[in-house]
């Protein structure tokens, strides 16, 4: 009776750990390629004091894959010392909320700089079922942002753009981590309750925004089932986080993960978790998606502990850094 209890388990979490295929080494050099690129940059909003309030930031950034112009609205928090490095934050499934904005004071009041950005990326909150090619789009324009940031960043002259990191939660951890592992010029991160195999996380999400795209994707494509649309999904994402967590040392990534989850599901975030080389900075909590977000960052108020592991990271030297001075520039706005 034991064994067959096993065994069913066993095969009710099958679809979610056989799903990914691991991609080549040539076919993720093919993709990194892409992101090597330097965007042009427009800022049409920018902050004319710093401190430890938010002050809007707003530019248009580019990537290659897009013909105009991307808009980016984000705040910053920007203490009033010298040579601060920078964390980029990326906003979770409806938006930058309380949780973020209190984790940005933090990183202010501990002599970080923080870029909160507020864009809806991937266009889950629209009443419009964007063709799925967006959902590529949607690691791009994420990339372009954090990229824009940077040179925007280099506007502030006590802001350090060496030092970069991000930070985010949820699906902003989804994408962060895309960005992470095709991004040399980022040298540290935190996410919370990521995952990889982002085909599979969006077929058995329990998520109502991702159910509500599940559902209209599958009417339009006229597939029976999470696997027929997983399988479609496969065939039309190429973007994964797990496609570029090898690229990531695990030293220089910090993981909040939950064993309880079906929002990003557990074996999904466990997958992410191995394929970085099991980071030893990584919590693993026993309650589901939200509590595990609200464990770290409210009542267990795993704020300080973020901080100062970014300040430890930054000290260390870059062992990504492939880019020089020359690559990121920017007039004063």
């Amino acid at each position: 009776m034991k064994n067959t209890i096993v065994m069913l388990a066993i095969l009710a979490l099958a679809p979610q750990l056989l799903a990914y295929t691991p991609i080549s080494d040539e076919r993720r050099a093919e993709l990194l390629v892409q992101f090597q690129y330097t965007p042009q940059v427009q800022v049409h909003k920018f902050p004319q004091q710093v401190g430890c309030k938010a002050q809007d930031v707003h530019y248009d950034t580019t990537y290659p894959q897009r013909e105009t112009p991307y808009r980016v609205q984000a705040q910053a928090y920007v203490p009033n010392k010298a040579n601060v490095p920078v964390v980029f934050m990326l906003p979770p499934l409806g938006g930058s909320n309380q949780l973020d904005r209190a984790m940005a004071m933090a990183f202010c009041r501990n002599n970080i700089a923080a870029f909160v950005i507020l864009n809806d990326f991937t266009g889950l909150d629209s009443n419009t079922l964007m063709p799925v090619t967006d959902h590529d789009h949607t690691p791009r324009r994420v990339v372009s942002a954090v990229k824009g940031g940077i040179l925007v960043a280099q506007a502030f002259p006590n802001i350090n753009t060496r030092k970069v990191g991000l930070f985010g939660a949820s699906l902003g951890g989804i994408l962060g981590s895309i960005a992470y592992g095709v991004m040399p010029e980022v040298s540290a991160a935190t996410f919370i309750v990521n995952g990889g195999d982002v085909p599979n996380t969006l077929a058995y999400s329990d998520q109502q925004p991702i159910i509500r795209i599940k559902r209209g994707r599958m009417a339009a494509e006229n597939l029976k089932n999470e696997a027929e649309y997983e399988h479609y999904l496969n065939q039309h994402i190429t973007l994964d986080p797990l496609h570029f967590a090898p690229l990531i040392v695990p030293e220089s990534i910090k993981l909040y993960l939950s064993r309880n989850d079906k929002a990003v599901p557990s074996a999904n975030q466990m997958a992410f978790y191995r394929a970085v080389g099991s980071p030893k900075e990584t919590g693993f909590y026993a309650v589901d998606h939200g509590l595990t977000i609200f464990a770290v960052l409210g009542i267990g108020d795993q704020k300080q502990a973020i901080a100062n592991w970014f300040h430890g990271r930054f000290a260390q030297p870059n062992p990504r850094d492939l880019y020089t001075d020359s690559v990121y520039s920017l007039d004063n706005p």
